[in-house]
């Protein structure tokens, strides 16, 4: 059989060419991880981090986005004695958690945990129990930590640090401290003391 010289270096170019789609190069890129997923594995720590840094506190008991309502100082036009402390309280142990009081950097005061019921805002009595791993939501309308009896101003941009008293389920107590809790402005959402030292859920929202 004969071959045109055509012929030759077409049978020469194409074996050249499956041979090249053979190569262990091409077999590495078809192995090669996606760009997705090399991005997706390298974010998913990179988030955990993030989250992780929003718990304030070196304890069992953690807060996140908490804040401490900046107030005037009660003796000037809009002032008062009273402010309170927001956010979410995380129980990070393997056991529940009760937080039975709490005080502030702040000094002295009168602190006390409320709670909302049929409407009226009221101190908790037992505190505030977080079953382990769990969190607890401190917010107007809900469960929160009241600083009343407190007429020098606290300033937006300061930071106070937050005592938590505690007890477990095995009688074990301690304190846990969370520092650098900062003041910031926020809107109405507070509380106001009527007779008898309970308030209603419209008046508590005329003061913090």
């Amino acid at each position: 059989m004969k071959f045109t010289r055509t012929a030759v270096v077409a049978l020469v170019a194409a074996t050249a060419l499956g041979v090249a789609g053979c190569s262990p190069s091409n077999q590495e890129e078809s192995t090669r991880p996606s760009t997705t997923a090399a991005l997706s594995a390298a974010t998913e720590p990179s988030m955990a981090d993030d989250a992780e840094a929003q718990l304030q506190g070196a304890g069992d008991i953690k807060l996140e986005d908490a804040t401490v309502r900046a107030k005037a100082a009660a003796d000037s036009a809009e002032g008062s004695d009273m402010t309170a402390v927001f956010g979410t309280i995380h129980n990070t142990s393997d056991h529940d958690i009760t937080i039975t009081g709490f005080s502030t950097s702040l000094g002295e005061a009168d602190y006390q945990i409320h709670e909302t019921v049929d409407g009226t805002m009221q101190q908790k009595e037992g505190g505030i129990t977080i079953p382990a791993g769990g969190s607890d939501e401190l917010a107007p309308g809900g469960d929160h930590l009241m600083i009343m009896g407190y007429a020098p101003e606290i300033a937006a941009g300061d930071t106070v640090d937050v005592f938590f008293e505690t007890s477990d389920a095995e009688g074990g107590e301690q304190g846990i401290v969370v520092q650098g809790v900062a003041v910031r402005s926020m809107l109405p959402g507070g509380e106001e003391y009527g007779d008898g030292g309970e308030m209603t859920a419209h008046e508590h929202a005329d003061s913090h």
